[in-house]
C-alpha cells in the first residue's frame, strides 16, 4: 500500500509540474510578414479583398488539397464575405471580412474548431510611385488550452506560420506581377 501512495504522489507532482510549466508559456501568439510588389495599391486590393480570389496565391501550397468541402457566403468581396472549409483531421476553419477600407487595409477574423482558437488578421497595402508594401499581421491566443500552447512551443508555432505567410505573399507578388506585367 505504501508503494502505492508514493507513486501516486509522483505522479501527481509531475502532472503538477507539467501543467504548471504550461501555464507558464506564453498564450498569445503574433505573426508579421510583409512584402514590396511593383503595382499600385488597386491593383493589390482585389486579390486580398474577395476571399475567392486567395485560392490563387494564400491557398497555392495547401499540404494535398487540405481544405475539404470549401463553401463561400456573403458578398462576393469585403465586409462580410466568408469562406469555410473542413481538412482531413475533422478540423473546421472559418475566415470572414470584418472592414475593408479599399486601397488600404482588410481585417479579418479566423475561427478554427468552433470558436476554438480565434486569429485577429488584418492586411495593410502602403504604395507610392514604385510600387506597394503589403503587410499580413495575424494575432491570436490559445487562451487556457495547454495542449494547444505546448504544441505552439514545441512546433514553433509563429516562425511556422510565418515562413507559411511568407511564401504566400511570394505567391500573391507573383502573380499580381505577372499579370500586370505587358506582354511584348
Amino acid at each position: 500500500m505504501r508503494i502505492f501512495r508514493f507513486f501516486s504522489l509522483g505522479v501527481f507532482t509531475a502532472l503538477v509540474f507539467i501543467i504548471g510549466g504550461a501555464l507558464l508559456l506564453p498564450s498569445e501568439y503574433n505573426v508579421h510578414q510583409k512584402i514590396f510588389i511593383k503595382e499600385k495599391p488597386s491593383t493589390i486590393f482585389p486579390f486580398i479583398n474577395n476571399l475567392k480570389k486567395w485560392n490563387s496565391w494564400a491557398f497555392i501550397d495547401d499540404e494535398n488539397n487540405a481544405r475539404l468541402s470549401p463553401m463561400y457566403s456573403g458578398p462576393e468581396e469585403g465586409e462580410g464575405a466568408i469562406h469555410t472549409w473542413m481538412d482531413y483531421h475533422g478540423n473546421n476553419a472559418k475566415i470572414q471580412i470584418l472592414a475593408s477600407e479599399p486601397f488600404e487595409k482588410v481585417e479579418l477574423q479566423m475561427t478554427t474548431n468552433d470558436g476554438a482558437f480565434i486569429s485577429d488578421i488584418q492586411f495593410t497595402i502602403e504604395g507610392d510611385q514604385n510600387g506597394s508594401v503589403v503587410v499580413w499581421d495575424e494575432k491570436g491566443d490559445f487562451g487556457y488550452q495547454l495542449s494547444a500552447r505546448v504544441v505552439a512551443f514545441m512546433s514553433d508555432y509563429e516562425t511556422k506560420i510565418g515562413e507559411q505567410y511568407q511564401q504566400a505573399l511570394e505567391q500573391l507578388k507573383n502573380r499580381i506581377e505577372e499579370t500586370s506585367t505587358p506582354k511584348q
